[in-house]
């Protein structure tokens, strides 16, 4: 809301203030000059009160009302309390308190009702307007519990405003594909509420985003290892000799892309020549610093190519500064590293050198400065009470007159950081302190750079000492694919007649029919037609399909039979497509059969256990599956006999029996108990650098694949109507199981984080199927009428991968730390 009646009252201003100059041009010309400068005092303060009135005008448009408020205050407290500035002083307050309700209208929104209360409650000071009614009817809301939340508090509306925005940062990285990042975000949210939906639904749309990611990374690892096994059957070439290249440098402190640590540097760049002669001490530097930025090949980035070197030597006036900047020297050297002619250089002059991540000092040998430097270490979370507990510990039993030891209760005293590192010999001189941070790990210290060093070293010490945990996860992938491609024609020909009519009435002279089943499959499949007999003669009956063309001769073909009661489906290929035909009395029929038939399985199993490094550690994800060992052989009946009545289609119709007949197949007696799922033993071991893990594993995935029946049927020999009938009296199974092992026994060691396979097996088995008929499977072009043609192809690819991550107390990667 703007306030339109600035101009008017300027003019009233002027109004005022000319009576004013006026009066006081009469009273100096009376010579009363006190008078006069009194008048020009208040005309000073109308002036005044006139450029806050501005202020506030300008910042009460702006809807900056807290600044409004101050500006008419003091606009309000310039104007003198005078007649003549009675109207300029009233608009002030007017506007005062617009402005301050308008100010307290925002406090409250923001849940500082307390605040605008404070606001509001200043304008209704009995000195500035206590009876009016718009600053009334605000502070009657302000009271109201209906208008105004009671339970409204500032930090809720902070929490309100925080929240709001971390939903619009989270939604702005999940836009960007920064899934993890919006994670994150919608976790601060509902930690700060911890019922707030849109978080839960946002987290609900990053889980499904890293869900669709992963489909694609599963269908991506499915294509890969199929292509490994096809790769299986390349033939390499010889290797070519190639010079691996430098590695990548992990980036240090600097937190820059491409930033490599200058302690890394020293000892990689390599200077070719590097002379001087009779050269001081900083023509040295500068001739360093320029061969080091020549020859650095590790940075990427110009700008960070070469080292820092800085050289503080102190007072260049007195000893020992004097004496070092003034000797000369020659050095002469090649091929070496910068770290070399550093040492060199220290040596000649008397002085030694210090480094960081992002510079080399040189100082005078021998030389403690007092100057404090500041340095932030990485320590453990457990970092002050164990050097506490070190202090406690070694100062009761250095205390000879300590009576009370083992009196000392359960809970050691608790120290800061700088008391305990004072109790490990480290001084701190005036302005010196030390700060641990337990939410981030860090200990920021301000001391000497000797000091410093003193800590670097305890620091170190520590964390050797540190315990670890190293979380061990194996993957198993199998990844399987069958094949199966078949296209057959069968042929049956019946009573093809030529030659003309025989001496026998209705007969030809020579009749043409197809041959015999013998050893091949029966064509049982090809309906007549109708009103004809159904022909019994095939032509192509030696021709395989089917489950015929790629019998298996493995545990697989047992396991199979032993689910169809013992005998293998020796079933033909399905027909696509059937031709009848009668020529004369003969028919001939065709039947084309094909199949195209592919099958994938694919499994994943990854069991994963944490332990600490050097304890043995095993997980076990199984399921007990009993079974039977030892059968007792069936029983026969000693005696008995009957009839049975037996119909042609071989269906029982009457029995008569004259005595019992009960056959007992084998029954079990005796059970074993197998695991069946995934077992993990495994003994890590970390390095003292902790940047390598000595692993030894032993992953065991046991899958059971089914039973072979190694029983047989007990059958009976009945008379029939139509002659004997063998009747089964029991199937008589003796069933065994079949597991699949994956297991692999290793010791291996493997970098912090990193992840190598430690075995697998490629395997691809192909049959190709070509049968054809004699004599017809040889005609050019209808040839291939009378063939079979087909391809079974499995392949399976199994692959053991081994992940290790070291991890500190807090559950976090102690490569992070």
């Amino acid at each position: 809301m703007e306030i339109p009646f600035l101009t008017k009252h300027t003019g009233r201003i002027i109004a005022v203030a000319a009576p004013i100059l006026f009066a006081g041009a009469l009273l100096a010309q009376d010579g009363t000059a006190l008078a006069g400068k009194e008048l020009e005092k208040r005309l000073a303060l109308v002036q005044e009160g006139q450029m806050f009135l501005e202020k506030g005008d300008d910042a009460y448009n702006a809807g900056r009302f807290q600044d409004a408020t101050d500006a008419y205050s003091a606009a309000r407290s310039a104007f003198p309390d005078a007649p003549a500035t009675a109207d300029l002083r009233d608009a002030a307050t007017r506007r005062l308190i617009l402005a301050s309700v308008e100010y307290g209208r925002e406090l409250s929104r923001k849940g500082d009702v307390a605040g605008a209360k404070a606001v509001v409650e200043k304008v209704l000071d009995k000195s500035v307007a206590p009876d009016d009614s718009y600053a009334l009817a605000f502070r009657s809301q302000l009271d109201d519990p209906i208008r105004t939340n009671p339970a409204l508090t500032k930090e809720h509306a902070e929490d309100v405003d925080e929240v709001r925005r971390l939903l619009y940062t989270a939604q702005g990285a999940y836009d960007l594909g920064k899934h993890d990042e919006a994670g994150k975000h919608y976790q601060s949210v509902l930690r700060i509420d911890p019922y707030n939906k849109a978080a839960r639904r946002g987290m609900e749309l990053v889980a499904s985003a890293k869900s669709d990611y992963m489909d694609s990374a599963r269908d991506h690892a499915r294509a890969e290892t199929l292509g490994e096994v096809d790769a299986a059957w390349e033939l390499g070439l010889a290797p070519d000799l190639v010079v691996p290249a430098l590695p990548d440098l992990v980036s240090g402190g600097g937190g820059q892309a491409g930033f490599v640590p200058v302690s890394n540097k020293l000892s990689r760049i390599i200077v070719p020549e590097f002379r001087i002669v009779q050269g001081t001490l900083m023509e040295a530097v500068e001739l360093l610093r320029l061969r080091a930025t020549e020859n650095d090949k590790l940075s990427s980035d110009p700008a960070q190519k070469g080292i820092n070197i800085t050289v503080n030597l102190g007072d260049p006036t007195v000893s020992p500064a004097k004496e070092i900047l003034a000797k000369n020297f020659d050095l002469q050297v090649a091929n070496v590293p910068v770290d070399a002619i550093l040492k060199y250089l220290t040596e000649i002059s008397g002085t030694t050198y210090r480094t960081d991540d992002f510079a080399v000092t040189i100082i005078p040998a021998g030389f403690q400065s007092d100057e404090l430097m500041s340095r932030v270490f990485r320590v453990p979370p457990d970092f002050l009470s164990n050097l506490s507990a070190g202090s406690n510990a070694e100062k009761q039993e250095n205390d000879i007159f300590n009576t009370e030891v083992g009196n000392g209760g359960l809970l050691a005293a608790r120290m800061g950081a700088q008391e305990a590192l004072a109790q490990q010999g480290v001084t701190f001189p005036d302005g010196a302190s030390a700060m641990f941070n337990a939410a981030s790990n860090t200990l920021r210290v301000i001391n000497t750079a000797g000091n410093l060093d003193i800590i670097a070293q305890i620091i170190d010490s520590i964390t050797q000492t540190e315990p670890v945990s190293v979380a061990v996860r194996v993957t198993m992938l199998k990844v399987q694919q069958d094949r199966l491609e078949e296209l057959g024609f069968d042929w049956m020909l019946d009573n093809f007649g030529f030659g003309g009519n025989s001496w026998i009435p209705g007969a030809d002279k020579l009749n043409l029919t197809g041959g015999t089943t013998s050893n091949g499959t029966a064509i049982t499949d090809i309906a007549p037609l109708p009103g004809a007999t159904f022909p019994t003669n095939p032509i192509t009956a030696g021709n395989r399909s089917g489950n015929g063309a790629f019998a298996e001769q493995s545990i697989d073909a047992l396991i199979a039979a032993g689910s169809t009661g013992g005998r293998q489906s020796t079933n033909r290929a399905p027909g696509v497509l059937g031709l009848n035909g009668i020529l004369g009395n003969a028919t001939v029929q065709v039947l084309m059969r094909g199949l195209n038939q592919q099958k994938g399985v694919d499994l994943m199993s990854q069991p994963s256990v944490t332990t600490r490094s050097g304890q043995a550690a095993s997980i076990q994800l199984i399921r007990e599956f009993i079974y039977p060992t030892e059968y007792e052989p069936p029983e026969l009946p000693n005696s008995g006999g009957g009839t049975i009545a037996i119909d042609p289609a071989g269906n029982i119709t009457a029995v008569a029996n004259t005595a019992p007949n009960i056959v007992i197949p084998a029954t079990p007696t005796a059970f074993e108990k197998r695991d069946v799922g995934v077992s993990l033993e495994v003994l890590p071991v970390a390095d003292a650098n902790r940047r390598y893990v000595d692993v030894t594993l032993n992953p065991v995935i046991t899958d059971f694949d089914g039973f072979v029946n190694y029983g047989s049927p007990i059958n009976s020999t009945s008379q029939g109507l139509a002659g004997p009938v063998t009747v089964t009296l029991t199937e008589n199974q003796i069933l065994m199981p079949v597991f699949s092992v994956q297991r692999a026994n290793t010791n291996v060691v493997v970098a912090d984080g990193s992840t190598i396979v430690i075995g697998g097996l490629l395997k691809d088995e192909i049959a190709n199927l070509d049968d054809k008929t004699p004599i017809l499977g040889d005609i050019p072009v209808v040839g291939r009428l009378f063939k079979s043609e087909g391809k079974s192809q499995r392949s399976i690819a199994i692959v053991f991968l081994v992940n290790v991550e070291l991890l500190d107390p807090t559950g976090r990667p102690y490569r992070d730390r």
